[in-house]
């Protein structure tokens, strides 16, 4: 894949965003409206849930914005690492309403009376509403997610299909108040804050790895595909980073010491091509040749293709 066609993925993923975005609002609007006006805690819950989907549609537009600026003289190998950065934004703000959340059911646990809230027909029809909503968009991104290989939207795309089992919870939760279990309303929020945590630690871990440059290759594998190419000896010093769909990889191979220095730029260019038709996310190979005398390297940089 090309640097331009990658930048036009990007922007259509911001795109996908800006849709998500209104839906997620007006989802967002509809519980925290309606379970505050009826004292369920559960769909306040529920509510706050859906705001850091709303929010996550806005850093998520932020972060697209900031990773789709080109390489510069500060930022060499690009700005793709504000993509992750902005996912795993997304999931502190998803700790923060937890926070609050956990807050008030505590709140009420250790209150002198427990407060009976309101459940009426519009409370089921807005939460079943609701999570036809967040499955189509959690759909809707998990699709372009795969087609334009984008981590962020599949992040988001998690976190939208979270709150279906979150707004499950307080289906349930309003079945048992209207049997009068309200108790159940403030165990169903903290449920839904266990859902918040387990969702958001799992953006962490899925994002921290390109943060911190972890291997994104098998140096087996690469070493399998370069001993293929003809004149090549040896293979080591695999080190790859970036992103799945953006892999920067250099390596040392070792060709035989009586070649001359074209005919080793000409090997080193074959282990290139082999590299990247093997693995089309690779777009920078960094090739050290030497010979296989002891003591001996000449090194020449593949550039950016």
């Amino acid at each position: 894949m090309s640097y331009q066609e990658r930048i036009n993925d990007l922007c259509k993923a911001r795109q996908v965003f800006v849709i998500t975005l209104g839906l997620n609002l007006a989802v967002a609007v509809g519980k925290l409206v309606w379970g505050f006006a009826s004292g369920t805690l559960s769909m306040v819950a529920d509510g706050f849930h859906s705001v850091l989907d709303a929010s996550s549609n806005v850093i998520g537009i932020l972060g697209l914005g900031i990773a789709l600026k080109p390489p510069d003289a500060g930022h060499p190998y690009g700005h793709r690492k504000f993509e992750a950065l902005a996912a795993i934004s997304i999931s502190f703000l998803m700790f923060l309403a937890a926070f609050q959340v956990l807050s008030e059911a505590l709140h009420r646990m250790t209150s002198s009376e427990l407060a009976m809230p309101i459940v009426s027909l519009v409370s089921y029809l807005i939460m079943l509403v609701t999570m036809a909503i967040n499955f189509l968009v959690s759909r809707y991104e998990r699709q372009k997610a795969r087609e334009l290989k984008s981590t962020l939207l599949l992040a988001d795309a998690k976190h939208t299909l979270s709150d279906i089992y979150v707004s499950l919870t307080v289906i349930v939760a309003l079945i048992a108040i209207q049997f009068k279990f309200p108790l159940l309303d403030i165990m169903a929020s903290l449920v839904i804050v266990g859902v918040i945590f387990k969702a958001g630690f799992g953006i962490i871990m899925a994002n921290l790895g390109t943060l911190v440059d972890a291997a994104i290759l098998d140096p087996s594998y690469v070493e399998k595909l370069v001993l293929e190419v003809p004149g090549v000896t040896s293979c080591h010093k695999i080190r790859s980073r970036g992103m799945q769909d953006q892999v920067f990889l250099d390596l040392h191979v070792q060709v035989p010491k009586h070649l001359s220095i074209e005919e080793a730029h000409a090997i080193s260019f074959q282990v290139e091509n082999k590299l990247k038709d093997a693995a089309g996310s690779i777009i920078d190979v960094l090739v050290h040749v030497e010979d296989d005398a002891p003591g001996s390297q000449m090194t020449k940089e593949i550039p950016k293709g």
